[in-house]
């Protein structure tokens, strides 16, 4: 995966679908090769039952199933204009559904990472657009249940409210956000 994303609503791949409520649309991307492949970007229709407001944005490709694959590893030409088509739409969710909020999860500790690496960089550019915020371990309670309560079960290891992420602040170790929440700085 590329690091050196840039993001840029001018510089964004061209929408084929929009559904009418803004939650679902699809893009082709450009891989490294010269083939096109499509992908989908959904915004859950049911808020997170632990955080008010806050929607799940997935995107990827298509599965045999046809859901998004969210763990496919691609190689695009350009991963700042896939990114910046990504987060376009979102925006444009944000800004018609006022008081929401998206959730995009880091479903691994490395693209969690690089997650947290894009908005870094890109601070200055989308701190104009939204507020960003970060949390740790929400999405592994979400994902397996109750079952995670029980011992060895490291209460140390979750963080149960979110922090604002903000131009070059530091994860202090053990801190590893997994789950990236924007709001819209136009619809607030």
């Amino acid at each position: 995966m590329a690091i050196s994303v840039k993001i840029d609503f001018e510089n964004l791949y061209e929408i084929e679908h929009i559904s009418e409520d803004l939650r679902i649309s699809t893009f082709k991307t450009e891989l490294e090769d010269g083939t096109y492949l499509p992908l989908k970007v959904e915004i859950s229709n049911e808020c997170h039952t632990l955080l008010p407001n806050v929607y799940n944005l997935a995107f990827g490709p298509l599965d045999k199933k046809g859901e998004i694959n969210d763990k496919a590893q691609l190689s695009h030409k350009d991963y700042s204009r896939v990114f910046s088509t990504i987060l376009f739409d979102g925006l444009n969710f944000l800004n018609n559904n006022k008081g929401h909020y998206l959730g995009i999860d880091g479903s691994d500790n490395a693209r969690a990472y690089m997650y947290y690496m894009f908005l870094q960089r890109n601070y200055d550019y989308l701190s104009k657009y939204f507020n960003i915020y970060g949390l740790k371990y929400y999405v592994r309670i979400t994902r397996f249940g109750k079952n995670q309560y029980d011992n060895p079960f490291d209460f140390t290891d979750i963080q149960p409210v979110p922090d604002r992420i903000l131009k070059g602040s530091r994860l202090p170790p053990p801190v590893m956000y997994n789950y990236f929440i924007f709001n819209s700085k136009i619809a607030e």
